[in-house]
């Protein structure tokens, strides 16, 4: 009875110690004051050591001055975004000797584009004087009185079949002075800027010239050279409609195109005379390294294949 009186004693202590939300209300432990004398001991430490390096830093400061730290632009304020600064001004990028204007509105109208183009006052090759010919121009003149000696031509084919290369073998033999290099072909009949940069002709584009025939009779040709690519076929119609009669080229690798199908069938609503020309003959033997009999056989085949289609 005692053992249990005593143990009742002993949990009504305890229990007087805590609150009813179990908070301690007792004495100080032990244990809380040895804390706190070693929380002050660590503090009183560390301003010691504090001490000590300022007067070594002091120290060194007075033995030399070349190793001195410059803190006064050291700063720890607090600067607005707006107030940063990420670039140089332009007085401090170009100087004092220039003078820098900054326009806050822009003043230029929106008609006006930023970058203008380059603005061409011509669009196409002129000659500045007569070229030079190996006949005279008062003959070719007076010719043109006779319409009996006159002949009304077009050069119709495909694309790149060689119609403007055979106008400017023409051209050629004609004017001395004229002639294609190595670098550069002639191009004599493409006569606006985008033609000789595209390598494409895109009018048809007329020209005069004296030709012979086997028995040495000069005739009159009006030659209308006309653009092989199918977006222009409205310049070939153009053409048809003048001329007597067309030569129709072929390219002898390429052999008949659909274009050259069209141009005949043209030609025949528009009853023309027509003469096939067999051209660049040379790419049967240069790339398709064909021998003699077959070459023949490929240049009969493209001859009978136009010759079916006038049937």
């Amino acid at each position: 009875k005692l053992f249990l009186l005593l143990l009742l004693l002993v949990k009504m202590d305890q229990t007087d110690l805590y609150d009813q939300f179990g908070n301690y209300m007792g004495p100080e432990l032990e244990s809380d004051e040895e804390d706190d004398e070693q929380q002050n001991g660590y503090r009183h430490e560390l301003s010691n050591v504090g001490e000590t390096s300022d007067m070594e830093d002091d120290g060194d400061d007075a033995g030399g001055e070349d190793e001195a730290i410059d803190v006064s632009n050291l700063s720890t304020a607090v600067v607005l975004h707006e107030d940063k600064k990420y670039y140089p001004s332009a007085l401090e990028l170009y100087g004092p000797e220039v003078e820098t204007v900054v326009q806050e509105e822009d003043t230029q109208a929106l008609t006006e584009p930023i970058i203008a183009p380059v603005k061409k006052a011509k669009f196409s090759f002129v000659e500045q004087e007569i070229p030079e010919t190996v006949y005279d121009l008062e003959y070719l003149a007076d010719l043109m009185d006779s319409p009996e000696l006159l002949r009304n031509i077009a050069i119709a084919g495909h694309l790149h079949h060689g119609k403007t290369t055979f106008c400017d073998s023409l051209i050629e033999q004609t004017h001395p002075y004229l002639a294609s290099t190595e670098n550069k072909e002639l191009r004599y009949t493409d006569t606006l800027f985008t033609e000789q940069e595209r390598g494409v002709s895109i009018k048809s584009t007329p020209f005069t010239i004296l030709l012979p025939d086997l028995k040495d009779k000069n005739y009159l040709f009006n030659i209308l050279d006309t653009p092989g690519h199918v977006n222009f076929s409205d310049e070939v119609t153009a053409a048809f409609r003048l001329c007597d009669g067309v030569v129709i080229f072929v390219d002898a690798h390429e052999g008949v195109m659909l274009n050259t199908d069209r141009l005949i069938k043209h030609a025949m609503q528009e009853r023309l005379a027509i003469t096939l020309c067999v051209n660049k003959i040379d790419r049967l033997i240069l790339e398709l390294k064909l021998p003699p009999q077959d070459a023949y056989f490929k240049i009969k085949h493209i001859i009978d294949e136009v010759n079916a289609l006038i049937k």
